[in-house]
């Protein structure tokens, strides 16, 4: 989760990037090059991901938990790596400590610490944000996308799907695209 505002101190390197960025989308935006308005997302993306590093260095612990939290954590960034890589794997705890070179109980403990929830918790929220993308812009059935982001059926993606969001597939599909 990141703030609601990020403080970017005048004299540093991601200062002159940031102004650098916002000048060079202001004159793709002006003047309308051909492709501006690609070049200009593009700027936008390199922009944000220097406020993002910026926020990691100067973030106090604590402040800042979740998926960015766990990039700048060795162990649970492993982890993390595996569960993005291979979403519809079967992973156990077991499993994603071995990829992090660490015992079980050692990456329950720090990706808990870190990331402010278990590592299935967050493996399945990530799935459910993956299905969730999936029935937004495909015509692929809930039991295809179930298989796709790692539920063995339907009915168990159906399940935790609302259970995390509210809605069944099929209504978050209706709802979305209205």
């Amino acid at each position: 989760m990141l703030p609601p505002v990020i403080r970017v101190p005048g004299h540093t390197a991601e200062a002159a990037t940031v102004r650098w960025a916002l000048e060079q989308i202001d004159a793709e935006m002006r003047e309308r090059p051909l492709a501006s308005t690609l070049v200009a997302e593009h700027l936008a993306l390199v922009m944000l991901i220097h406020l993002l590093r910026l926020h990691l260095v100067v973030a106090r612990p604590g402040e800042t938990s979740g998926w960015l939290a766990g990039l700048t954590d060795p162990i649970v960034a492993s982890a993390l790596r595996a569960i993005h890589a291979r979403p519809a794997h079967a992973w156990t705890v077991s499993q994603l400590g071995t990829v992090a070179e660490v015992s079980r109980s050692t990456l329950a403990a720090r990706f808990k610490q870190v990331v402010g929830q278990s590592p299935l918790e967050y493996l399945t929220g990530w799935r459910i944000e993956l299905a969730a993308a999936h029935l937004r812009r495909g015509d692929d059935t809930v039991a295809a996308i179930a298989r796709q982001v790692g539920y063995g059926s339907e009915s168990a993606l159906s399940d935790a799907f609302k259970r995390i969001t509210g809605a069944s597939p099929r209504e978050y599909r209706r709802t979305s695209t209205l």
